[in-house]
């Protein structure tokens, strides 16, 4: 490690607050850590639902990535030359784990530098978590919708690029891709809560979200707008790949068996993101397609530029500011 002015830790410290957004602080962290100690790799891993460790970012060779370890984190958590720093909540749960190779193995002086960094690193990033997360239900909140849509979407589309062709939770090709963004509604929430209270309610939204998060991609973007709604943008081959996505997850949150509850199902209403697109506009269009699957039997897909060329729905038109 090179002798660093206490002027100059505070200016890496500058720049990795600078951030309002999750994933850039995790690659400003992973940058900081490479000018801090010039390790061979450093990679940040996510606890999921089930526990287990799941590959999040890496950096090597000064560039950050998203492309999958070959290794699962239990082979190279405790290699040799391998040092770990959990992430922590301000509750001391532990969020997931930095883990930094280098030969040779960091010292002791500079895994205590590392750990006053992670020090500044966990309280920023609990803030960042409560200002963009929702609390129920673990998912992005409606206020990061407006700010992160252009920069979280050119992410999206340069993992798609990346894993071209590769096999995932969808069948995925090698064309250019499009993104589509679906706004789903649970069919009559509020006879949820009026008949089984608020509780039943919640646990109904906490296992919706995790139906959510188990059926798309670690890239895809998922939102509670608040209540009973949630917003999904995916990026996938073409308009056929949208539909049979949202379909599923229908027919899934329809064959699963509620706590209490029993069955509850869903209204979706998709439309396609365009380069040209605006927040307000899309969620223009997803909302007179989720309105026409209410108003026609609940508990069905129905997609915008479909019912726009079928003369079933009038254009969208965005109302002027007065």
């Amino acid at each position: 490690m090179n002798q660093l002015s206490t002027p100059r830790i505070v200016s890496m410290i500058a720049a990795l607050t600078r951030h309002r957004d999750i994933s850039l602080l995790e690659s400003s962290l992973l940058k900081t850590v490479a000018d801090l100690f010039a390790p061979n790799w450093a990679a940040i891993f996510h606890i999921g639902d089930d526990d287990v460790p799941a590959f999040s970012t890496s950096l090597r060779e000064g560039i950050v990535s998203q492309t999958d370890f070959p290794e699962p984190f239990s082979e190279l958590f405790g290699t040799e030359g391998v040092t770990s720093f959990p992430i922590m909540s301000h509750a001391q749960k532990v969020l997931g784990y930095l883990l930094v190779y280098r030969r040779p193995q960091l010292s002791g002086e500079e895994e205590t530098l590392m750990t006053e960094l992670f020090r500044v690193y966990d309280n920023y990033l609990s803030v960042l978590r409560d200002s963009q997360v929702d609390r129920l239900t673990g998912l992005l909140n409606r206020s990061t919708f407006d700010d992160q849509l252009d920069r979280a979407l050119g992410l999206i589309r340069a993992s798609y690029q990346e894993h071209a062709g590769e096999r995932s939770k969808r069948k995925v090709g090698e064309g250019a891709g499009s993104f589509f963004m679906g706004e789903i509604d649970i069919d009559h929430f509020k006879n949820v809560n009026d008949r089984f209270g608020h509780l039943h309610g919640d646990e109904v939204l906490m296992i919706l979200a995790r139906i959510l998060q188990s059926t798309f991609r670690k890239t895809d973007l998922i939102y509670r707008f608040g209540g009973e709604e949630f917003v999904v943008i995916v990026y996938v081959d073409d308009r056929g790949d949208a539909e049979m996505t949202f379909e599923r997850l229908r027919i899934s949150i329809e064959n699963h068996v509620f706590p209490q509850v029993g069955k509850v199902t869903v209204s979706i209403g998709i439309t396609e993101v365009r380069d040209t697109s605006f927040p307000v506009e899309l969620l223009g269009h997803a909302d007179q397609a989720l309105y026409y699957a209410k108003t026609h039997g609940r508990n069905r897909v129905a997609f915008y530029e479909a019912l726009l060329a079928n003369g079933e729905i009038e254009a969208y038109q965005r109302t002027p500011k007065t």
